[in-house]
């Protein structure tokens, strides 16, 4: 291995174009043959490739039992999940004021902006330092007479403190919304997230661990919050309900039975995926502890299985002579190991948030959150189809790390 980094010049651990990162999805000619275009056949065949169709009750009942919920309800996108399942947990119609909503303050935009969709207010609160997920005693600070729910994120992958938020939640009377966008799989007391409180929401977006380039999935034990969903998402219908009568208001979000034949198969291997990205995770984490300046993803001791969406370093520049965390993200990437800094500023931060708050000062109430800033000034990530390698693979970035700390040191 060259001691000069590819950035200045020499060769790099990896190169991509010869030995590219496993593909995302990962599909194959074989499993198009044998499994996905059936399935699509028999939807086209079928001559019903939308509402009443088989596909999306079949994959519902599926992914109800994956997660170990009572119902499971197909969605056009992640976003729509998390507005359909703040409908359905609250009650909302969307036209009154529906309280306060506390959501962690290192997250993706759709966390919140789903909220305000649904004529809600944001609490921003801050995260923990180690697992980059809600803080419970940050969220039991942030409550008042008008917060009306809790909406952690298992962020990457790792469940967030469900105990600690169920018995606040208890305690105030709130109810708690799961964004399980990130989480495919992962389990807090082996108990899989999505059904750990009153609903959980999933996305399945092309990056996602389980995708079909987009959708959603709300799920949940309750059925009252079932029955408001399927009026959100289908017009405003009862489940099983005439076409013609509509007991709520709502919308048309009903997705495509094409994308619920293609998730149907992608859901049988989730759970070997997930198993080998917790075993790469673990193998790369072993070895990255012994270099100053990086510290491995912690696991809190309540997460029997993590997700890892997202495998969430930190990078301190004092182990590596000083030099900057995008200094070494734009060295590493030229050593062909693809990674990113993630989100660069806490979400309150960020313009569109903040030009809401700015006009709309009444929407959203930021509170301190010096540990959101910290990671925002700390994480370097590296995404969930690198951990679908071998563990040659996980060696390389390990070998990539290290000729990079040798360098600047």
């Amino acid at each position: 291995m060259s001691n000069q980094l590819a950035i200045s010049g020499g060769t790099p651990v990896r190169n991509i174009k010869t030995h590219p990162w496993q593909s995302w999805p990962s599909n194959t000619s074989d499993e198009w043959e044998s499994k996905i275009e059936p399935l699509l056949r028999e939807v086209y065949l079928s001559g019903n490739e939308g509402s009443g169709g088989a596909m999306i009750p079949r994959f519902c009942e599926q992914y109800a039992q994956y997660s170990g919920t009572n119902y499971a309800l197909f969605m056009p996108h992640g976003t729509d999940s998390i507005s359909a399942a703040l409908a359905g947990a609250l009650d909302l119609d969307g036209f009154s004021d529906g309280g306060e909503v506390i959501v962690p303050n290192y997250t993706f935009v759709a966390t919140a902006s789903a909220v305000l969709e649904r004529n809600c207010t944001v609490a921003f609160v801050d995260v923990c330092p180690d697992t980059f997920t809600i803080d419970p005693d940050a969220v039991e600070a942030a409550i008042r007479p008008e917060t009306r729910a809790i909406l952690p994120v298992h962020l990457g992958g790792h469940p967030a403190d469900m105990g600690a938020l169920q018995e606040i939640a208890q305690r105030h009377q709130l109810k708690i919304i799961e964004d399980c966008a990130q989480a495919h799989g992962a389990e807090y007391q082996t108990k899989k997230v999505g059904s750990l409180s009153d609903v959980g929401a999933f996305s399945f977006q092309a990056s996602k661990n389980l995708t079909s380039g987009e959708g959603g999935m709300v799920t949940t034990n309750d059925k009252d919050i079932h029955d408001r969903v399927c009026a959100f998402m289908n017009v405003g219908r009862a489940p099983g309900g005439a076409r013609w009568e509509y007991p709520r208001l709502g919308w048309n979000y009903r997705p495509s039975e094409y994308l619920a034949a293609i998730l149907s198969v992608r859901l049988e291997l989730l759970e070997e995926q997930t198993n080998l990205r917790n075993r790469n995770a673990s193998y790369l984490s072993n070895a990255l502890e012994a270099i100053a300046g990086i510290t491995p993803p912690e696991l809190a001791k309540w997460v029997t299985k993590h997700g890892y969406h997202l495998y969430c370093m930190k990078y301190n520049p004092e182990g590596f002579g000083g030099k900057s965390r995008q200094e070494f993200v734009n060295a590493l990437s030229a050593e062909g190991i693809p990674c990113s800094i993630g989100y660069r500023s806490p979400l309150s931060e960020e313009p569109g948030m903040a030009h809401v708050a700015e006009k709309y000062p009444h929407l959203i109430r930021s509170l301190p959150c010096p540990n959101a800033e910290l990671v925002c000034e700390q994480s370097v990530w590296l995404f969930q189809n690198l951990l679908l390698g071998s563990e040659s693979d996980m060696d390389q970035v390990v070998d990539a790390i290290t000729k990079i700390h040798r360098a600047w040191n």
